[in-house]
């Protein structure tokens, strides 16, 4: 089975027709839909909104995608009725979707595709980027949670030596919220032969301080865990850049996948909210949120799964085409060198095709790593 993955989609019109845009080919392939399909307009406070018309599901499916994830902090943008819109758009133009429900038990559910080859995979999307009251609950709309508790570091003698540093932030996923998501990926792996969890975690580069490296303190266990549940692949978004790639047991981790495609005419900004100066706009400058990859996961009968990445670059619309040559050495370099710090064995050859040593896993009793690796290539 051959699954194709791509990052963070937000169309909102009709995508250019160029013969360079990447393909995307395989028995399943699946994005994380980053924006609610609504026609009303009533944002929620937060920091930044998201809103596509509900037309756009049909050219989402003429790009090629059969499954979108809808565990996001956008999902809920405008309410409740935007993800009820939202699924009624998608089930309108053929796209099926996991993550967003009517109820928790909706959320929390896979979805099943089966495949010409007559295997069957099953996709689950949780969250934990949630915005107050995003989650769903037995009544009440919203994405499937998987919450994160977090906690500040400080010390005394560092601070008054060099004042204005940040605080280490501590972080661990919520363990009922953990041992719900492992019951569901266990569940799944009864109903398909491979299990893909999609989640969307981590930190903005525009929020992280360097000195914290690219992934938050949770994620690395989080993933294993989930892979040791059953899942085949993780994957990760949320983030808007590139980050490593892990091979644990006979899963992958593949920490984020970067944007696929992403008209930023769409964000707002409410008037209303008054947010903390964390400068977000750095998001849509530089090379981190437009340099990414299509990710191809070949998953054979037994055994681990293997990984290609194609480089994609994002134009200045924010639709994707195949990389030149220089900047897919960059993003494969960036790929290998961020990957290299939980494994140093990860090798990205010039095919994009992703080598790793020998498997780790519960068998070899390693312990998680702590992560101290650069953030996105800037």
């Amino acid at each position: 089975m051959k699954i194709v993955l791509v990052g963070d989609t937000v169309l909102a019109r009709e995508p250019a027709a160029r013969p360079d845009r990447p393909a995307l080919a395989g028995d399943v392939v699946i994005a994380n839909l980053e924006a609610p399909l609504v026609d009303t307009d009533h944002p929620t406070e937060k920091e930044m909104t998201l809103r596509l018309p509900t037309w756009t599901a049909q050219p989402l499916r003429d790009l090629g995608l059969d499954v979108v994830s809808l565990a996001t902090n956008h999902a809920l943008d405008h309410g409740p009725e935007g993800l009820l819109s939202t699924l009624a758009a998608l089930d309108g133009a053929g796209i099926r979707h996991a993550g967003g429900g009517s109820t928790l038990a909706e959320a929390d559910a896979a979805t099943v595709v089966g495949t010409t080859s007559g295997e069957r995979l099953a996709v689950l999307s949780f969250s934990s980027t949630l915005p107050p009251g995003a989650n769903a609950t037995a009544t009440r709309p919203g994405v499937a949670p998987l919450r994160v508790d977090q906690s500040f570091a400080l010390d005394g003698t560092l601070l008054h030596e060099q004042p204005g540093t940040p605080p280490f932030v501590r972080s661990a996923a919520q363990e009922a919220d953990v041992r719900r998501v492992e019951q569901r990926v266990r569940a799944a792996r009864t109903e398909a032969d491979r299990v893909v969890v999609c989640l969307h975690w981590g930190v903005p580069f525009a929020y992280l301080p360097p000195n914290q490296g690219p992934l938050a303190q949770y994620q690395q266990d989080l993933g294993r865990r989930l892979v040791d549940a059953g899942a085949d692949v993780v994957a990760g978004t949320h983030p808007h850049c590139l980050h490593p790639v892990e091979r644990w047991n006979d899963g992958l981790i593949l920490y984020s996948l970067g944007n696929f495609l992403f008209h930023t005419g769409e964000v707002q900004q409410p008037d209303t909210f008054f947010g903390l100066p964390y400068r977000a706009s750095r998001l849509f400058e530089g090379t981190p949120w437009f340099d990414s990859a299509v990710f191809e996961v070949d998953l054979p009968a037994a055994g681990a799964p293997g990984l290609r990445i194609t480089p994609i670059t994002l134009d200045a619309a924010g639709e994707p085409h195949l990389a030149d040559p220089q900047a897919a050495r960059r993003i494969r370099a960036l790929v290998e060198e961020s990957s290299r710090e939980l494994d140093p064995s990860v090798r990205v050859d010039g095919d994009g095709f992703v080598h790793f040593g020998a498997p780790k896993g519960a068998a070899t009793q390693l312990s998680p790593t702590p992560v101290d690796a650069p953030r996105c290539a800037s």
